[in-house]
């Protein structure tokens, strides 16, 4: 028989051990509470305070006077001629026009002088142009309109027509079809400087320039002296020449095809006035997808390559080398969970390691969406459901903002939105492909933003496209996907392998690292700012007065503005960050550059005056 002193004694026990399991209940909750991480609070622009279609395409009204706001002046208005508006190319020209706030109207045949009046720019698409069509170029050129080519007409034809080789500033075509070795894009072209591409074979047309070209990228031969090739004689990739009162810009070649034509763009118009203002996003993330990992699937797998089992791989081997990495990168804590990867195998997410991940993570301030990738077919209805399940199952608050699509598109995510565990998204990432817009809106409510660089990997063609986008809008969104360490195709996929490639690759940043390193809820203001804001300059030589519409705390641009310096600004900060370049952060609607000659005489420190001659 228990006595009564035993029985109080067992029954504090067991009060004592509830309270405590209690309070550790209520700690997991609270810091799952406060792990709706990434909730950091947005500005409230949506669709609809954008600068896009109905505010930009004067396809929609016809009177290039009727501006978008009469009290922004100055704003620039550009044609684009292309035969086909779907075409991705033209998609690509439009989408330059929309983040640099331009007037655009879409042509798909030569307009007429008098259609063109009014515009500054002139961009050219995938346009069949013909010997016929000379005297209309020609025309242009007389009203000195700035003309961008992103792709020549065919070789055949230059060659054949004298007057149009000219229009482009070519001398002499001298074969149809060569094979480069590389590339080299010249310093001052882009902000990211000099840089050379060895090993990247390529097919151009190749031409000899009249003189008073100035070219900016050429192709490169390993055996240039075998060939007797001199430096001037290099194959030209983009070039300007002057046509009657026109600067003409040619891109040859198809290199530059796709996201790196927006950076190409710019570089041009950077080169085309002696002062250049545009916006950017000033925004660099890294994100790692799939991550935290929350299941022990492939087990036999990851045992016999790590000897431990998937979820502690994850914790103890993933976690600590992941947190140095981006500590080395300089970069947020950027996160895209995944319950599971292969929705089809009977193992299912295991919340023993939830409580840890959500706490470290908030330690660092760090962001966290959820990611719908996967390795199996599911259809996209089973993998929310299954992760609503889960979430709700163990009494997980979710409330994400942030989405990683997987191999899911915009289209179909759309349709989802609005159900109860994706009512809180307000940013939707997923992978770039060729005729995506990088930044835009799903709905009234949603950003799109697109991946365009991998941690694990970075060809010619990866960091030309990283080049051209950090030119274009001062932006950077690279992607780290764990699912490949737990599904491994190949020793490549080690995490050993995996975690040293991507740990070199800091030094692609580090000639960016006058943009900032964001986190994703940051990402998410900047972008949503970016897409909002509008805005005029006024260069008046020793001063430049910019004004903004939908302003919010702060705006970022790019100033090119040649041989002069900044002396003063009021209403911003000023960073020179190349030769004749400035990042501006604005934090007002109007701020006010003072400028001065960089190379002016100064006046003798002497006293001493010196006589004229005398008379007579």
């Amino acid at each position: 028989m228990i006595s009564k002193r035993i029985y109080f004694i067992i029954l504090s026990l067991i009060v004592t051990i509830f309270i405590m399991f209690m309070s550790v209940g209520i700690s997991s909750n609270y810091i799952l509470d406060k792990a709706k991480i990434g909730n950091h609070g947005y500005i409230q622009l949506y669709h609809n305070d954008v600068q896009t279609g109905k505010h930009l395409n004067l396809n929609i009204d016809n009177n290039i006077d009727n501006k978008p706001d009469e009290n922004l002046h100055n704003k620039m208005a550009v044609a684009i001629v292309a035969d086909k508006i779907e075409d991705i190319d033209t998609i690509i020209l439009i989408e330059w026009c929309l983040y640099h706030k331009y007037l655009y109207k879409v042509y798909s045949s030569l307009p007429s002088i008098d259609e063109i009046n009014d515009y500054d720019l002139l961009l050219f698409g995938a346009i069949s142009l013909s010997s016929a069509d000379c005297e209309i170029l020609y025309d242009y050129a007389d009203m000195g309109k700035t003309m961008i080519f992103t792709k020549l007409p065919d070789y055949e034809l230059i060659k054949s027509c004298k007057q149009l080789a000219n229009f482009f500033g070519i001398e002499k075509a001298i074969s149809r079809k060569v094979v480069a070795d590389g590339f080299k894009i010249f310093s001052n072209y882009m902000i990211g400087g000099e840089k050379i591409y060895e090993n990247s074979k390529f097919s151009l047309p190749y031409f000899y320039l009249s003189p008073g070209y100035e070219v900016y990228c050429v192709g490169l031969f390993d055996n240039q002296k075998e060939l007797g090739i001199e430096n001037k004689e290099l194959p030209p990739l983009l070039w300007r020449t002057r046509t009657g009162n026109s600067f003409v810009f040619v891109v040859n070649g198809q290199i530059f095809k796709g996201a790196p034509l927006l950076g190409i763009l710019t570089g041009f118009m950077a080169q085309e006035k002696e002062c250049f203002l545009y916006p950017i996003v000033n925004a660099q993330t890294i994100s790692l997808l799939n991550y935290p990992y929350l299941s022990n699937e492939n087990e036999e797998k990851i045992k016999e390559i790590y000897s431990r089992s998937a979820d502690d791989l994850a914790r103890d081997i993933l976690w600590p080398n992941i947190v140095q990495i981006l500590k080395n990168y300089k970069s947020p804590f950027n996160f895209f969970t995944a319950t599971q990867l292969d929705y089809w195998d009977r193992v299912e997410a295991n919340i023993n390691y939830l409580d840890f991940y959500y706490r470290e993570i908030g330690k660092m301030s760090g962001s966290m969406g959820l990611s719908l990738d996967q390795v199996s077919q599911a259809n996209l209805d089973y993998i929310l459901n299954e992760n609503y399940s889960f979430y709700k199952e163990n009494n997980i608050d979710s409330n994400f903002r942030y989405l990683y699509l997987g191999e899911f598109n915009n289209n179909e995510i759309k349709e989802k939105l609005n159900n109860d565990f994706l009512k809180n998204i307000s940013m939707v990432m997923s992978n770039y492909k060729r005729g995506d817009k990088l930044i835009d809106f799903i709905d009234n409510d949603v950003l799109s933003i697109k991946f365009n660089l991998c941690g694990y990997k970075h060809d010619t063609i990866d960091d030309l496209q990283m080049i051209c986008i950090e030119n274009a809008l001062g932006m950077c969104n690279m992607k780290v996907d764990i699912g490949p360490v737990i599904f491994p195709d190949s020793s490549l996929d080690w995490w050993n392998n995996l975690s040293l490639t991507w740990s070199k690759k800091d030094t692609y940043f580090k000639k960016f690292s006058y943009f900032d390193m964001v986190s994703i809820s940051d990402l998410e203001k900047r972008v949503r700012r970016f897409l909002a804001l509008d805005f005029t300059y006024e260069y008046l030589h020793d001063k430049l007065n910019i004004r903004i519409k939908n302003f919010d705390e702060e705006a970022f641009f790019i100033l090119c503005i040649y041989d002069k310096t900044i002396e003063d600004i009021i209403n911003g900060e000023a960073k020179e960050i190349a030769a004749n370049t400035y990042l501006i952060k604005a934090v007002d609607e109007k701020v006010h550059i003072c400028l001065k000659e960089k190379n002016v005489l100064q006046a003798p420190n002497s006293k001493v005056t010196i006589q004229g001659l005398p008379k007579g």
